[in-house]
């Protein structure tokens, strides 16, 4: 017996349905069984013969009936299944919640977002109207868009990269995808590791790692120091396929590769047959010098893979970075994802295009350094009456610092201390492969998401928290 409920927001013919289907599964109705006719079941039910088709015409089309000539709806043999009464809402409710913050969270220095005064919103505004005119005449808004990206922005880009980045390559080898952890899911499909494993340098980008994990790379290691990458640390052996690295910024301890273990660095990986993936996520962000040249620039063998981001520059939401590939790879890449289409949303590589071609992406560059400039040096100032109990480490780039404290402490203590008074600071546990190694008094500090004006009282709240080992 269907009973309708018309009070309900669930539709006549979902209701006749679900009860019918449910009458099936619970084997009321059995193989063969024929189903009452449309004509009866409207009179019946008083609804119009449009609801009762709609229901039966759905299962009809979930494999739940047939129409037999003659006969009408007949049941089809369906396996025995329990029904299970609990609603999505509440199997939901059983999956545990991560644990909240009990404490409110007045400033997050992290690294991961900027406040939202450095986006240029009118210059976005301004070329995303522009740009849309410009496909709907060009009808490519409604096309699929080539695997490696929209020639339009490939161009602009490269001549952008080889004026502040010294990249030397054509715009056929630029790939643009969704950001790094794309870029370097692409590459662990392009480079054959087998039985060769990955180097990385530790301590290293976590989110890069997590990437080369997944896709079941065996991830090595090499120490860094004030110069960058170990490179009289490199193996011996050709079981290495690849070493990622950050060498124009070291993530995180902010180090730049010196030119002359640049200059050994590609010897190796010449000598050893293996590529170099270079991460150059944030070299613009320099503030107190020119950006330095990429290790690109300098490569005669084709062993690097540049690659970038507009995550750091614009916003992380803009989901858009890119990748330039060695002949050799990029043969292979234009293979293997043959049948790919572009990922990356076409009107943001108009849009972003569009800034760099008219000049405003520099511009907007030199304002984010005298942003991020200004951020370091005020949080310097506040720290400079306790210069003896904390080292603030910064290179001058990028929008995050590290504080190591003169006094033993763990980073855990740290932490829930900031957070007690409203802030919230990261461990630097997270960018060691080997945890063993990570020194246990430094944390890491992002100004990227923090306001000039608001710094002093968050140092303070800082100091308050800390005034143990301060």
């Amino acid at each position: 017996m269907i009973y309708l409920n018309r009070e309900s927001n669930e539709p006549l013919y979902e209701q006749i349905y679900n009860q019918m289907k449910t009458e099936i599964l619970s084997g009321r109705l059995k193989e063969d069984d024929v189903l009452v006719s449309s004509r009866a079941l409207l009179e019946i039910l008083g609804v119009s013969r449009n609801t009762v088709n709609t229901a039966y015409s759905q299962l009809i089309a979930e494999g739940y009936v047939s129409s037999a000539k003659r006969i009408g709806l007949r049941v089809k043999k369906v396996p025995e299944l329990k029904i299970h009464k609990k609603t999505i809402k509440q199997k939901l409710k059983e999956i545990p919640d991560e644990p909240e913050s009990s404490f409110d969270i007045v400033y997050d220095l992290t690294n991961s977002s900027q406040t939202s005064s450095l986006f240029p919103k009118k210059l976005w505004r301004k070329y995303t109207i522009e740009c849309m005119d410009i496909l709907s005449n060009e009808a490519k808004l409604s096309s699929y868009q080539d695997k490696q990206g929209e020639r339009y922005l490939r161009k602009n880009l490269l001549s952008y990269l080889r004026k502040i980045r010294g990249v030397q390559c054509n715009e056929e080898q630029i790939v643009l995808t969704c950001g790094l952890q794309q870029s370097l899911d692409y590459l662990c499909k392009l480079i054959s590791f087998d039985q060769h494993s990955l180097l990385m340098e530790d301590p290293g980008f976590d989110k890069a790692a997590a990437v080369f994990q997944t896709n079941g790379v065996k991830i090595e290691t090499i120490p860094v120091d004030h110069d960058g990458l170990i490179v009289s640390k490199l193996p011996n052996y050709s079981a290495i396929r690849a070493v990622y690295t950050t060498p124009s910024h070291q993530f995180p301890t902010g180090a730049t590769l010196s030119i002359d273990r640049r200059y050994k660095l590609l010897e190796w990986a010449e000598r050893s047959n293996s590529f170099i993936i270079e991460d150059d996520f944030d070299s613009e962000l320099r503030y107190y010098s020119k950006p330095i040249p990429a290790l690109q620039s300098i490569d005669d063998k084709d062993r690097v893979i540049y690659l970038g981001t507009f995550s750091k520059a614009l916003s992380p939401s803009i989901r858009m970075g890119y990748m330039i590939l060695p002949p050799a790879l990029l043969h292979c890449y234009l293979k293997t994802f043959e049948l790919y289409n572009s990922s990356v949303p076409l009107l943001n590589q108009y849009v972003i295009a569009r800034l760099i071609e008219t000049g405003n992406y520099e511009r907007h560059i030199r304002r984010l350094n005298h942003a991020f400039r200004k951020r370091l040096e005020r949080f310097t100032a506040e720290l400079s009456d306790v210069k003896d109990k904390v080292k603030l480490s910064s290179n001058g780039s990028g929008q995050y610092f590290l504080l190591t404290f003169a006094q033993d402490v763990q980073q855990t203590q740290l932490i829930d201390r900031a957070l007690e008074q409203g802030v919230r600071v990261y461990s630097t546990m997270q960018f060691w492969q080997e945890k063993a190694d990570c020194p246990a008094n430094t944390l890491f500090l992002g100004f990227g998401k923090i306001d000039l004006d608001d710094i002093p009282d968050c140092v303070a709240r800082l100091k308050k928290a800390w005034h143990e080992w301060l």
